[in-house]
C-alpha cells in the first residue's frame, strides 16, 4: 500500500463519518499561517544525506517536531485535497472530496465541522435545516456530531497524520536523485518503488514533498511552527435541532 494511500484511508473515513451523522442528525476561524518560510538548511553543496538512511531522517525529523502545514491532492478513489495545518493539541483547514467541501477545525479534544452549501446537499439534510446549518460550526459534542471527533482524530492530530504518511517512509528503500530547490530551501530528492520524496538538503531532514505518481502529492512546509487556533463564537455554532 502507498504512503498517500493510507492518508487517504484515513480522510475518507472520516468525511464518510461526517457524511453519516449529518445525515442521521437531522465561525471561529483560525489564524491564517504565515506565508511558508523555510527551516534553515545548509547550502547543497554542503549538504548530504546517504539514500539508505534518507527514510529514517525524514522521520526522525518529523518526530523532534510538533508542527506542520500540508497541502496536496490524493487521487486514489477520487479526489481529496487537503490544506491543514496540524499542530500539537489544535488543527485547522480544509477537505476536499470531490467537490465537497469540509471546512475543519480542532482545538484540543473538541472538534468543529463547517456546513458549507456542498456538504449541506451531499448529506442529503432538509431544507428547513440547511438553511440553520449553512456556515456554522457544528461541534463533537453536539448530537449532529456525534462520532465525528473519533473519526477525524487520526486525520487532525499531528502525530498521527505524521505517522501515517511520513512515518512510513522509513521502510522505504530510497535511490538518490539530485539536488533541487523547494520553495527557496535546498533539496534532496530520492525515488523509491512507490515515487519520490524531497527532503530538505539540511538537518534537519524535514520531508518537503511526497509524490507518487498513481496517488498525488502531498506538500510539506512550516514545519515545527505551530500557529494559533481559535475555538468559534458562540454565534458562529450551529443551535438548531440536533445539536
Amino acid at each position: 500500500m502507498s504512503r498517500l494511500h493510507l492518508g487517504a484511508l484515513i480522510a475518507t473515513g472520516a468525511v464518510a463519518a461526517l457524511l453519516s451523522a449529518g445525515c442521521a442528525g437531522t465561525g471561529g476561524t483560525a489564524e491564517p499561517a504565515a506565508a511558508t518560510s523555510a527551516p534553515t538548511s545548509a547550502s547543497p553543496a554542503a549538504a548530504s544525506l546517504d539514500a539508505a538512511k534518507a527514510g529514517t531522517a525524514v522521520v526522525d525529523a518529523a518526530k523532534q517536531a510538533k508542527a506542520v502545514h500540508v497541502r496536496g491532492v490524493v487521487s486514489e478513489g477520487g479526489n481529496l485535497n487537503l490544506d491543514l495545518q496540524l499542530n500539537p493539541d489544535s488543527a485547522s483547514g480544509t477537505v476536499v472530496q470531490d467537490g465537497l467541501e469540509i471546512p475543519v477545525l480542532r482545538t484540543g479534544d473538541k472538534y468543529f465541522f463547517r456546513f458549507s452549501d456542498s456538504l449541506i446537499k451531499k448529506a442529503g439534510i432538509p431544507a428547513s435545516v440547511g438553511k440553520l446549518l449553512k456556515d456554522k460550526w457544528v461541534p463533537s459534542t453536539s448530537q449532529i456530531g456525534a462520532g465525528i471527533g473519533e473519526a477525524f482524530k487520526q486525520f487532525l492530530d499531528y502525530k498521527t497524520f505524521t505517522d501515517n504518511t511520513v512515518g512510513q517512509l522509513d521502510s522505504a528503500s530510497f535511490t538518490a536523485g539530485g539536488q533541487t530547490t523547494t520553495d527557496g530551501i535546498p533539496a534532496l530528492t530520492f525515488t523509491s518503488s512507490d515515487g519520490t520524496a524531497t527532503v530538505a538538503a539540511g538537518e534537519p531532514h524535514y520531508l518537503l514533498r511526497m509524490q507518487e505518481p498513481k496517488s498525488g502529492t502531498l506538500e510539506f512546509s512550516d514545519w515545527d511552527k505551530p500557529t494559533t487556533v481559535t475555538a468559534p463564537k458562540a454565534s458562529e455554532i450551529y443551535s438548531g435541532p440536533g445539536a
